[in-house]
C-alpha cells in the first residue's frame, strides 16, 4: 500500500489522505482548511471558490467533479468542517462512505447552515456504516470504524486492511470525554500488528491544552457557576458538540436552571437521540426552545411544519427570559444574545450576569465581536472548556497499546515533537508518496 498526506502533515485541519493499492485510491477525508500554508487567515473569497489553484482544495486526481472521476471512495471520519467540508465538490460518480452519526449531523447542518461551502454537502451515493456491524469492502480494502470520542458526535477511527497490511487512522479523538470508555477499549484490546499509524497531534505544542482536563471537571465548573449566578448566563458552544451541550444542560438540571436553546440545536438533539452511545436519558424538564424567526422558516420549509407545533410547549418568549433572566442560561446564537442583552440593560445593568465561552480559545481570537459583546455590555468572560482532542499522555498510551512499526504525524503542528515522544516516528511532507512495507 501507498499513502499520500495531501495535507495535514504539517497543519491542524483540511484533512486529507490518500491511500492506493493497486489501481484502487481510497480518500480518508476531505476538509476545509482552518489557515493558509503559513498558518494565516484564509481568505474569504478562495472559501467561497475553492479550487486547487488557491490551495483550499487538494491536489488530487480524478476526485473532483470536473474531472474524470478515478478513486474509488471517499470515506469521512466525522462531521467537523475541517475533516468534511469539501465533500460537495467529489464527483457524483464516486461514493462517499461515513457513519450514521455522522449523515445525520451534516444533514441537520445541510437545513440550517448558510456558510456556502456547506449549505449543498451532497448526500447523493453516500453510504453509511454502522460502528456495530462487521467491516465493510471498498475494492480491495477492508475497512473497520471504531466509534470514538471526540467533541463530534460519531466521530471514527479507520482501520484500513489490504496486501495483508493495516493502517490505523486516528482520525480525531481523545480519552477525556463523555465516551472516554470507547478510547480505553481499544487501549485494552488494542488492534494487533499494526503497520502504519496515522496518529492526530493537535494538542502538541501546548495549545489546546485548557484548564480543564476532563468533560466531567467542565460540568462541575458549570454547575458551580450556574448554581451561584446572580443574573442570566450567556453560553458559547459549538452546535456539534453533543458532549457539551449535555454538559452544559446537565449543569443547568442540577442547578434548578432553565437551559434555553435555539431551534437548530432542539432539532439536532431530536435527530440524534436513538443512536447507540448518543445522549443519555433526558426528559425536557427545564428545557425550552427560543423560536427564531429564520429557524422557523427552516423548519417549516425543509422539514415538517408539524414539528413547530409539536414543540410549543416547549416554547419562550424573549419576554419571559427577560422576567426571569437570573434563572436563564441561555445557549443561543451571538446576535440573538445582543437582542437579549439590550432588554436586560433597559431593567438592569449587567455586570452580575456571566458570558461562558466554551470552545477552542483559536476561535476566541479570531471572532473579535464576541469580546466587543462582552466589553460593550460589562459582562465578565469566563473560558469553561476541554479539548476535543487527546493529550499527550493519552497518544503515548495509544502507541504503546497499538505497537505499530511506523507513526505519521498529521492534523498537528508539531510533528517534529512527535520524535521526542515515540518511537518509530517517520516525517512526510504533503503530497510526498511513501510505501507501507
Amino acid at each position: 500500500m501507498n499513502i499520500i498526506i495531501h495535507r495535514g502533515t504539517h497543519e491542524i485541519g483540511g484533512s486529507c489522505i490518500e491511500i492506493s493499492s493497486g489501481d484502487h485510491r481510497i480518500i480518508l477525508d476531505l476538509g476545509m482548511p482552518l489557515m493558509t500554508k503559513d498558518g494565516g487567515i484564509l481568505d474569504q473569497a478562495s472559501i467561497e471558490t475553492p479550487s486547487i489553484e488557491n490551495g483550499i482544495l487538494p491536489n488530487v486526481k480524478g476526485l473532483y467533479a470536473d474531472q474524470v472521476p478515478s478513486v474509488t471512495a471517499v470515506i469521512l471520519s466525522h462531521a467537523h468542517l475541517d475533516h468534511y467540508g469539501l465533500m460537495s465538490l467529489v464527483h457524483p460518480e464516486i461514493p462517499i462512505y461515513l457513519s450514521r452519526e455522522t449523515k445525520a449531523l451534516i444533514e441537520v447542518g445541510n437545513i440550517f447552515y448558510t456558510f456556502k461551502q456547506t449549505k449543498k454537502s451532497r448526500m447523493d451515493n453516500c453510504q453509511t456504516f454502522d460502528h456495530l456491524m462487521p467491516p465493510f469492502k471498498v475494492g480491495p480494502f477492508t475497512i473497520t470504524p471504531f466509534l470514538m470520542d471526540h467533541s463530534a458526535f460519531g466521530a471514527s477511527s479507520l482501520l484500513i486492511e489490504a496486501e495483508g497490511k493495516k493502517i490505523f487512522y486516528t482520525g480525531d479523538l481523545r480519552g477525556h470525554g463523555r465516551k472516554a470508555m470507547l478510547f480505553e477499549d481499544l487501549i485494552k484490546n488494542p488492534i494487533q500488528n499494526v503497520d502504519c499509524l496515522l496518529m492526530e497531534g493537535t494538542t502538541l505544542g501546548g495549545e489546546h491544552n485548557v484548564g480543564y482536563e476532563t468533560e466531567e471537571a467542565v460540568e462541575g465548573a458549570l454547575y458551580s457557576l450556574f448554581a451561584l449566578q446572580e443574573d442570566a448566563s450567556f453560553v458559547m458552544s459549538a452546535g456539534s458538540n453533543i458532549d457539551r451541550l449535555v454538559s452544559i444542560y446537565q449543569a443547568a438540571l442540577q442547578a434548578k436552571k432553565i437551559l434555553v436553546v435555539d431551534l437548530y440545536q432542539f432539532y439536532l438533539l431530536k435527530q440524534i437521540k436513538d443512536f447507540p452511545h448518543g445522549l443519555p436519558l433526558y426528559s425536557d424538564k427545564n428545557l425550552r426552545i427560543l423560536y427564531l424567526i429564520e429557524h422557523a422558516k427552516t423548519i417549516a420549509n425543509q422539514v415538517n411544519e408539524h414539528l413547530l407545533y409539536k414543540w410549543k410547549s416547549l416554547k419562550i418568549e424573549k419576554e419571559e427570559i427577560l422576567a426571569q433572566r437570573k434563572d436563564m442560561v441561555l445557549r443561543i446564537p451571538l446576535s440573538i444574545m445582543k437582542i437579549m442583552a439590550k432588554g436586560m440593560e433597559k431593567e438592569r445593568p449587567l455586570q452580575k450576569a456571566s458570558f461562558i465561552y466554551s470552545m477552542w480559545s483559536g476561535y476566541l481570537k479570531s471572532n473579535p465581536k464576541l469580546k466587543e459583546f462582552t466589553d460593550r455590555y460589562k459582562i465578565p468572560m469566563k473560558i469553561i472548556h476541554t479539548s476535543g482532542h487527546a493529550y499527550l499522555h493519552d497518544l503515548k498510551r495509544l502507541a504503546d497499546a497499538l505497537k505499530p512499526r511506523m507513526i505519521v504525524p498529521i492534523h498537528t503542528l508539531s510533528g517534529d515533537e512527535f520524535k521526542n515522544h515515540f518511537a518509530n516516528v517517520c516525517r512526510f511532507d504533503d503530497g510526498v508518496p511513501f510505501e507501507i512495507n
